[in-house]
């Protein structure tokens, strides 16, 4: 008996090492979790700002709403959350429409923009692309915090958001200006690259 007491005891402190280790691991997953959705997040970015770029006026605001879908889609299963489109067009509409509604507006307004002949495009282009990423980018931390806390795409309170959204909308326009910048340097040296040929 009194073996069986001393294995007992003896036991007590490798559980607790075990619930130790699987703390830590959880935290690294966590920590892993959160860096896959912060780059998941700015690679949607960048296909927002790219759809943005489109010529066809309306095309692109469709484009970017699809590409926000696929990025609330991608952030679900990251986080173990169902996810619906249903649910997912009602996020997007309430925090792009409803927390920033002049967002919404001038994206509409630039893309319109578009069918006017010869400057339109160029008019379009000059902020749509800079609004569509940063809208991109705070529809996905907006969601991503959500989860973090426990949420799902059922439960999301976008009133409740408002606040984290513009600030997160600000910080993904700079994303977006970056961006923006990048693909305009890469598109001008693929065009001076075929000219060349």
């Amino acid at each position: 008996m009194a073996s069986k007491a001393a294995a007992a005891a003896a036991e007590e402190p490798i559980e607790a090492d075990i619930d130790e280790a699987a703390f830590e691991s959880d935290e690294e997953f966590d920590v892993t979790r959160e860096l896959t959705a912060d780059n998941l997040i700015k690679d949607y970015v960048l296909a927002s700002v790219a759809a943005s770029i489109v010529p066809i006026a309306f095309f692109d605001i469709a484009a970017v709403v699809g590409i926000q879908l696929r990025m609330i889609q991608k952030l679900s299963n990251l986080y173990g959350n169902p996810f619906s489109e249903r649910l997912g067009r009602k996020v997007i509409y309430a925090l792009a429409g409803g927390v920033l509604g002049y967002g919404a507006g001038y994206m509409v307004a630039a893309s319109a923009t578009k069918m006017i002949p010869g400057i339109g495009w160029m008019v379009g282009m000059v902020s749509l692309p800079v609004v569509a990423g940063g809208s991109t980018y705070a529809v996905g931390r907006s969601i991503m915090k959500h989860y973090e806390e426990g949420g799902t795409l059922l439960d999301f309170n976008a009133s409740k958001m408002r606040e984290f959204y513009k600030e997160q909308f600000e910080k993904g326009k700079d994303i977006a200006r970056k961006a923006k910048k990048t693909a305009a340097a890469k598109a001008e040296a693929e065009a001076e690259e075929v000219a060349a040929s």
